[in-house]
């Protein structure tokens, strides 16, 4: 457990908390929201170091903005972040800048965070270039780790097939708004995919590789034994039979079509199961009367016989 420096700034009713590894600046008002980031931050980077051999020069400093103005205020100068932003990470200034108004709820605001923590640990890394659809991926891994929204959003990518090439998001993502959400989808699964097959172990190996200066793509290879476009054909199969095809089969429809299947199945057995029992037992009662007959007929030969 971190322990946490509280420091009361009076002047401009600022609160400012400081832990091991970060401070948090924002209004008195926003104090809350404030020791919820540094919960979140100091529970997040212990997982971080475990996955990136990496030492970060100082602390990092987040910045928490009551208002829209103020968020624009708290970025750096000659840089503009976009209104619509919840936050933006400044990787090699060691800073986040995250809106706290009422426009965002703190869930969301949380999520925002722990994506922008990720830029930051991931651009300190290495001055390699890393893959764009990595740095995406491994971001949105720690910004949501599920959710029904994500997983219809992935069902429908499945189904549809629109999956980006890997190799086309390397530089950079698309401009239209429902490729860059398939973008970001994608880079998400395939860094979860990528996460299944080498575990955290071969992702520090993958990382230590490129310290040692390969390349980011020949860094995987080395590890996982399989080359990207490998990865990808077994990635889109996997995926589309986990979010296409078993939600259909194990699907409470599915399910109950079945069972009525078997239902049918089972009553057509046995019914023709009791209609032989019932034939067999016509065919014997018919036996029995032959018999019978049979019987009555030699008692009434062997009577006239004897008259």
């Amino acid at each position: 457990m971190k322990l946490f420096y509280v420091i009361f700034l009076l002047f401009g009713n600022l609160y400012r908390i400081e832990s091991d590894n970060f401070i948090v600046e924002a209004d008195f008002q926003l104090r809350r929201l404030a020791d919820s980031v540094v919960g979140s931050a100091e529970k997040q980077i212990e997982e971080m170091y475990s996955i990136i051999p990496i030492e970060l020069d100082g602390k990092i400093t987040v910045r928490i903005a009551g208002s829209l103005r103020e968020y624009e205020d708290f970025q750096p100068i000659d840089h503009k972040a976009p209104v619509w932003s919840v936050g933006i990470a400044y990787p090699k200034r060691r800073l986040i800048v995250l809106r706290g108004d009422a426009t965002h709820g703190p869930d969301e605001i949380l999520r925002t965070f722990r994506h922008e923590l990720a830029h930051v640990f991931l651009h300190n890394f290495s001055n390699k270039k890393i893959p764009k659809w990595f740095s995406e991926g491994f971001s949105m891994y720690f910004e949501d780790r599920g959710g029904i929204v994500k997983s219809l959003k992935l069902i429908r990518q499945a189904i549809v097939n629109s999956y980006v090439p890997i190799d086309s998001i390397e530089e950079s993502f698309p401009d239209d708004p429902i490729d860059i959400q398939n973008a970001y989808l994608t880079s998400t699964e395939f860094f979860s995919y990528l996460l299944s097959e080498i575990k955290e172990e071969g992702l520090n190996q993958v990382f230590q590789y490129v310290l040692d200066g390969l390349d980011f793509k020949y860094a995987i290879y080395k590890v996982s034994g399989k080359t990207i476009s490998e990865m990808e054909r077994d990635f889109k199969r996997r995926s589309r039979f986990r979010y296409a095809w078993l939600p259909l089969i194990t699907s409470s429809t599915s399910i109950w079509l079945f069972m009525t299947f078997l239902f049918v199945y089972v009553y057509i057995i046995k019914k023709r199961r009791s209609d032989k029992r019932l034939e067999l037992m016509r065919l014997e009662e018919e036996l029995t009367i032959l018999k019978k007959l049979e019987s009555e007929e030699r008692y009434d030969n062997h009577e006239r016989r004897i008259n």
